[in-house]
């Protein structure tokens, strides 16, 4: 009798032990290269807001799952998904949800998401928009101390810009009145034979009608 009950307890023990690979072996490499196809539908792409970036995943089917590079897990759904995040590259790693392959990873998706430049945050990069470390976009790995120095730089260089405008334009200014003033004479002269041509014009035309 007790010979009997080991072979039973022998028999389950085995049992236990080929199910699982039975059950894992339905996973075969079509139900996988289908899978595989689902994870490469699933998009991503980002907006900017001003304080954060929002991500958003679409075509992420109920046969799939996601986990980012921070460890959360996303499960699948058909739906849109949205996720926020600051400056950074995110991974999302896909695996299976399929019940004969569940956490079979697929393939990874990765998104670049740009760094925003604290400098262009500053009131100074408000009013000098154009200056070179006040783009929306970048990592400048300046000191605070460095870009004092480059903006006043700058500032001294629109200023001078300005000044030499404002010169040309009196210079331009200067030449036409020492032009006048100089040919005073000729002008005098050409005028008055203009206004001689208009009233003999106007003193014909009258004696016609």
């Amino acid at each position: 009798m007790r010979f009997r009950e080991v072979k039973y307890l022998f028999f389950a023990l085995i049992c236990m032990c080929v199910t699982p690979l039975i059950t894992r072996a339905e996973c075969d490499y079509q139900r996988q290269a289908e899978l595989s196809r689902l994870a490469s539908n699933v998009q991503l792409a980002y907006t900017y807001d001003g304080t954060n970036f929002t991500v958003y995943m679409t075509n992420l089917t109920s046969d799939l799952y996601a986990e980012d590079n921070y460890g959360r897990i996303y499960y699948g759904d058909g739906n849109e998904k949205t996720f926020n995040f600051h400056s950074d590259t995110v991974r999302f790693d896909i695996y299976s949800n399929d019940s004969a392959c569940r956490g079979e990873k697929l393939l990874r998706k990765t998104i670049n998401l740009p760094t925003i430049n604290a400098y262009s945050l500053y009131d100074e990069c408000k009013q000098y928009p154009n200056f070179k470390y006040c783009q929306k976009w970048g990592n400048f790995t300046i000191t605070q101390e460095q870009f004092n120095l480059s903006l006043n730089n700058y500032k001294q260089e629109l200023n001078a810009k300005v000044q030499s405008q404002i010169e040309e334009k009196s210079s331009v200014w200067e030449i036409i009145l020492e032009t006048l003033q100089n040919n005073v004479p000729m002008f005098i002269f050409f005028g008055v034979i203009i206004g001689l041509t208009v009233i003999v014009i106007m003193f014909r035309r009258r004696k016609e009608k």
